[in-house]
């Protein structure tokens, strides 16, 4: 299975070409040109009109890739490196409309993601300190490039309302499309917290845990039917009865999306977005959770789900 992919990113730092279909066809074909000739300044140049030209139009998606486009072609004039892509996609960020933020925010906490990937080592070697670090990010430390990606993230979901009313075919432009329909991710709220799971379920998280660190057990409703696990309040469960609203456990995080994915799809006629947010969050509780019986639940848990869906193709999934 095969969901959409955010193209921004992989586009955008790959320098790869790609005419969009729209208004503006021969104007990327201008783009195109350009950098298969070797011109970035001149690509560069191509690039303003559409911008814009996609802003007038409120086609916000062309608008963040034609951005993306210019702002990787720019760094790689200045050196290639990552982290000047980054700065110049936060100050486009901070000048941008609100309808653009979220996919921005996104793209901006996977260039932050990537770069760590890419400096995994350094960021493991480097000791935390009590100090603050400072605005370079190549002097931050691990927890402090964490708690930076997970700010954009939460930015990205902030407008829960709107990504809701917005159909994930709204970006044709910034997304590739996968090999299931959008009915497993309709909207961009969908989109958008399946990239931040990527994040908070990342074995990296672990590196930084803290001595109260929030553990799934696997005798929680983690297993249990979509209703139980939706309605659980795990930190108040833990704490006699005191919900901490405010935990930034990438776990607890986890938990939550997963939750407001389930709630937002429960009453959808259409059962595959809700199907496949309840069979994700059971796969990741099997990797998360712990206990002896963890195996034994999951199994359960799956048992229940396939009987459930015996008449949609998830099932198969499932079995």
């Amino acid at each position: 299975m095969k969901t959409r992919l955010l193209c921004g990113v992989i586009t955008l730092l790959s320098l790869s070409t790609g005419v969009l279909a729209g208004p503006r066809d021969a104007q990327w074909k201008k783009v195109d040109n350009a950098m298969n000739q070797g011109l970035p300044k001149t690509a560069i140049e191509e690039l303003q009109p559409i911008i814009a030209g996609a802003m007038a139009d409120h086609a916000y998606a062309e608008a963040i890739k034609a951005i993306g486009r210019k702002i990787a072609l720019e760094a790689n004039i200045q050196g290639n490196k990552a982290e000047e892509k980054i700065l110049r996609l936060q100050a486009e960020l901070d000048k941008a409309p609100a309808e653009m933020k979220p996919a921005m925010e996104a793209v901006l906490a996977h260039w932050y993601w990537q770069y760590f990937q890419q400096n995994r080592w350094r960021f493991m070697q480097r000791t935390q300190t009590a100090e603050a670090p400072g605005p370079d990010l190549q002097t931050w430390d691990l927890a402090r490039i964490l708690t930076e990606i997970d700010r954009h993230y939460t930015a990205a979901l902030a407008d829960e309302k709107n990504l809701k009313a917005t159909p994930v075919g709204a970006y044709d432009d910034l997304l590739t499309k996968g090999t299931v329909p959008d009915r497993y991710r309709p909207t961009m709220f969908d989109f958008l917290v399946y990239e931040a799971l990527q994040f908070y379920q990342a074995g990296e998280q672990a590196a930084v845990k803290a001595e109260d660190e929030f553990v799934i057990d696997a005798n929680s409703p983690i297993f249990a039917d979509a209703a139980e696990f939706a309605n659980w309040r795990p930190v108040a469960d833990a704490h006699g009865g005191q919900e901490a609203t405010g935990d930034a456990s990438p776990k607890l995080r986890a938990i939550r999306l997963y939750q407001s994915l389930l709630k937002f799809h429960e009453a959808d006629a259409d059962r595959s977005a809700f199907f496949d947010a309840d069979l994700a969050r059971l796969s990741y509780g099997h990797n998360a959770a712990v206990g002896e019986d963890k195996d034994e639940h999951y199994k359960a848990g799956l048992e229940r789900f396939i009987d459930a869906t015996t008449t949609h193709v998830i099932c198969a999934r499932a079995l």
